[in-house]
């Protein structure tokens, strides 16, 4: 019983700082973009398909009424991706009545989700699409990475929090909600950011050497 007790404050503790974490996770890549004008390196597909999986998940775990320290951090990750968005769609010129209609169809669908005014069966079969969306945004960016050579905007220290978040939450969705489809969506996700960070800090190496 003190062992079970012990192993949850623990996780609460880990939940804790990666809620921190999550705050001002993508601050530096939104701050960089900004800064420069530009979004160079950001793979638009894969902010939306991450976009997607944030959403799934955030829906999904309020729907199934988990504790909220399981998934809190979703929600900040989920506006900062708005931002990065904004500033993809705005430094890029693609502002048009499309992208609203997107949005209001996007927010019917989540709160539908969220609210369970679907059936149980559509909730499990949405949560399984988690892992494919986030596995698919990560390799988006992979590959992207790959062919440019070029970290662009692209910060190391964003993908680092990323991974250590999705670290965290292998541990604490395993004691605390057993969910096997978020357990292996957020395994894929440690092993996809991890990859990113040694894309990123290897071309940035290669890019410092080519000046010199």
């Amino acid at each position: 019983m003190e062992a079970s007790a012990y192993l949850e404050n623990i996780c609460n503790f880990l939940s804790m700082t990666v809620v921190a974490l999550c705050i001002i996770m993508k601050v530096p890549q939104i701050w960089s973009a900004f800064k420069s004008g530009n979004t160079k390196g950001i793979s638009l597909g894969s902010v939306m398909l991450e976009q997607s999986g944030y959403s799934i998940l955030l829906s999904y775990s309020y729907a199934m009424e988990y504790p909220i320290g399981t998934y809190l951090e979703t929600a900040f990750l989920l506006l900062q991706n708005f931002l990065l968005l904004g500033l993809i769609i705005h430094t890029r010129d693609m502002l048009s009545p499309k992208v609203f209609i997107l949005f209001v169809l996007y927010m019917v669908v989540y709160l539908s989700i969220a609210y369970r005014l679907v059936p149980d069966f559509i909730l499990k079969s949405v949560i399984s699409l988690n892992m494919p969306l986030g596995v698919s945004s990560k390799l988006t960016q992979i590959v992207a990475l790959y062919k440019s050579k070029d970290p662009g905007r692209l910060s190391a220290v964003t993908w680092s929090i990323a991974g250590y978040g999705c670290y965290v939450r292998i541990l604490t969705s395993f004691v605390q909600t057993g969910d096997i489809f978020i357990i292996l969506s957020f395994t894929c996700g440690a092993t996809l950011n991890t990859t990113i960070v040694f894309m990123i800090l290897y071309y940035t190496h290669i890019k410092s050497k080519k000046l010199y």
